[in-house]
């Protein structure tokens, strides 16, 4: 499978974020992509976590950035993880993740671990998802989730008990934790679930008084970085092959080994 991972500086301009990531996922088919992953609210990043400044920006799957992934989808023939988008469901909002394929949304992913640090408390925004979500994507077992669920291995190892051989992380990852935590987090949950981990973060750019790590990668079920971008906006293009996926669990039989305590 190849796999794009597309590192947007997205902002509070809905329209253009929307316009860039367009721009980028049909980029990413032109160079051979079957999959496109994008980061964290690529649609809206806002500068105040505030559920007043969130509301007006909230959409459902039949939004205009769903319904406009949907048909890019459709027309290039690819898999779309949209990042993730502020959800609106009656009076509720959710940080959530659609997956599209073949012109279709075929499931989602809502946050599921609120991140509270600073000034930014999503808690006070956002209700939280309760479930883990394993997609049949491509050929494969995916296993979806988003930033600060990375923190939480529990989450990760029942995607895998699941059956996920890759496992995404959509993310907005701050420079100051981002520095210290996200290389080690990421391929510590790689290396313990023996999956390939997909991290699509937002570029190291201060568009919103918050400045974001970047670094989006792959890394391989041994835990190994296949492919790493830097701090700027671009694409990064790797190839899964489930092979390695069985190899490494073969070697180590790790989730037959696991027990609950």
């Amino acid at each position: 499978m190849e796999v794009a991972v597309l590192q947007m500086a997205s902002g509070e301009d809905k329209r253009a974020n929307l316009e860039k990531a367009a721009r980028m996922v049909r980029e990413a088919a032109v160079r051979g992509a079957e999959l496109a992953v994008l980061p964290e609210l690529f649609n809206f990043l806002p500068r105040r976590m505030e559920k007043d400044w969130c509301l007006p920006n909230a959409e459902g799957e039949e939004g205009e950035t769903i319904r406009r992934l949907k048909e890019i989808s459709k027309e290039e023939g690819m898999a779309i993880v949209a990042g993730s988008i502020i959800e609106r469901e009656g009076e509720r909002l959710y940080n959530t993740a659609f997956v599209l394929a073949e012109g279709e949304a075929v499931g989602k992913y809502r946050k599921n671990h609120l991140f509270n640090y600073g000034k930014i408390n999503e808690s006070q925004v956002f209700a939280a998802g309760d479930s883990p979500a394993v997609l049949d994507l491509l050929g494969a077992k995916v296993g979806i989730t988003i930033c600060y669920d990375l923190r939480f291995p529990e989450l990760f190892r029942a995607e895998a008990l699941l059956g996920a051989e890759v496992i995404v992380n959509a993310a907005a990852f701050l420079e100051e934790t981002g520095r210290a935590h996200w290389m080690p987090l990421l391929r510590a949950r790689a290396i313990e679930n023996q999956a390939y981990i997909i991290a699509a973060n937002q570029a190291g750019a201060e568009e919103n008084r918050f400045r974001y790590y970047g670094h989006s990668c792959i890394i391989d079920p041994w835990g190994r970085v296949v492919r790493r971008a830097g701090s700027e906006e671009g694409i990064i293009i790797g190839c899964l092959r489930r092979e390695r996926v069985m190899a490494a669990r073969e070697k180590i039989p790790i989730l037959k080994d696991y027990k609950e305590y």
